[in-house]
């Protein structure tokens, strides 16, 4: 990340993120490979990194205002925290983003345990509080992932609860390069187990869809190109083939663009919802190498601290929005306690 953002509109003025802070990583309960040497103690807040910015009197900022400060902040430093804008449930987010004016980007195909009762503004994760979700790029496993994904903090959580932000354009360099090479030549594949119907800690495959019709859901598959069979019990199995990296369509730059980590069956093995015992491919989802073969333990931790080494953490309060260039900036969720209420919303 970096900090060339020049805040150029009367209605908002650039503000401190708050006081600094740092929170545990390494040896982190629910947190899958953090006893890892690669895994850092800790990681710092945002800082600057992540821009603060608060709205200048008492004016309510119009749609276009708040966007040209997104437009402005996203392409210099990956996000920007929005303060102070008269937010205060899920209602006025879902209008803030119709003002806004992005296109709006689907959730069909995705992996997350989430309400989905709008087509505005998602639940964000409904993980158990218990487990901190590792920064990751949202639907970085699928063809059609959003550009921008936008948080609002409705409630914030009692302790905990951060959301930790990882810049992928600097985390090449914790990252043996013949391990980048071994990734580029094989690619990774995607191993998904979804039952009909979802439950705790896991979506089924009618959710998943937006279906409960099986041949639309084989055309659907079969479009894409998946491997694909059903269980006896209409549980759906599939698999397909993808790059670990994708160019910047700006820079053209090479990013390391995936969930190579977050979706390999050693998160359900730490996850305090689920057996630590079955087979790989009986979790909801696990990765390989793009060939099939199994992609080694050790591996996956040693990627998934390369992650955690780059990244900082936004503590955010009620009312802010976090806006985020999803291609770039990786986002998560430390664990926490006591009630937290936040909302997701996914643009072009």
């Amino acid at each position: 990340m970096n900090t060339t953002f020049e805040l150029d509109t009367p209605s908002f003025r650039r503000v401190p993120a708050g006081e600094p802070f740092r929170v545990p990583v390494r040896g982190r309960e629910f947190l899958a490979g953090s006893a890892h040497e690669n895994f850092p103690d800790d990681i710092p807040d945002a800082g600057d990194l992540i821009p603060t910015v608060e709205v200048a009197g008492s004016a309510t900022p119009a749609g276009t205002a708040v966007r040209e400060v997104i437009d402005r902040a996203l392409p210099a430093t990956g996000g920007v925290l929005l303060r102070g804008l008269p937010l205060s449930d899920k209602a006025g987010f879902e209008a803030l983003i119709g003002a806004l004016g992005y296109q709006a980007a689907g959730y069909q195909g995705g992996i997350a345990v989430r309400q989905r009762d709008s087509g505005v503004a998602l639940n964000a994760s409904e993980e158990d509080p218990r487990v901190t979700l590792s920064p990751h790029n949202e639907m970085s496993y699928l063809p059609d992932y959003p550009r921008r994904i936008f948080f609002f903090c409705e409630t914030a959580a009692a302790e905990g609860g951060e959301v930790p932000v990882n810049d992928i354009r600097q985390t090449g360099p914790f990252i043996p390069a013949e391990i980048l090479d071994r990734f580029r030549e094989r690619g990774v594949r995607y191993h998904r187990m979804l039952r009909r119907a979802s439950a705790d800690g896991e979506i089924g495959w009618a959710d998943t869809f937006g279906t409960g019709d099986r041949d639309r859901v084989e055309r659907h598959l079969a479009e894409s190109g998946y491997d694909f069979h059903w269980d006896a019990d209409e549980t759906l199995r599939y698999s397909y083939r993808r790059s670990a990296f994708v160019d910047h369509p700006e820079t053209g730059a090479e990013l390391w663009f995936n969930q190579v980590t977050e979706l390999h069956c050693s998160y359900w093995r730490s996850h305090p919802g689920f057996r630590a015992d079955l087979p790989d491919e009986d979790y909801p989802a696990t990765t390989a190498y793009g060939d099939g073969a199994p992609i080694e333990p050790e591996l996956i931790s040693l990627l998934r601290g390369a992650l955690w080494r780059g990244s900082r953490a936004v503590r955010m309060r009620p009312g802010d929005v976090l806006a985020l260039d999803n291609q770039v900036v990786q986002h998560g969720r430390l664990a926490y306690r006591g009630r937290r209420k936040h909302y997701v919303s996914l643009g072009r």
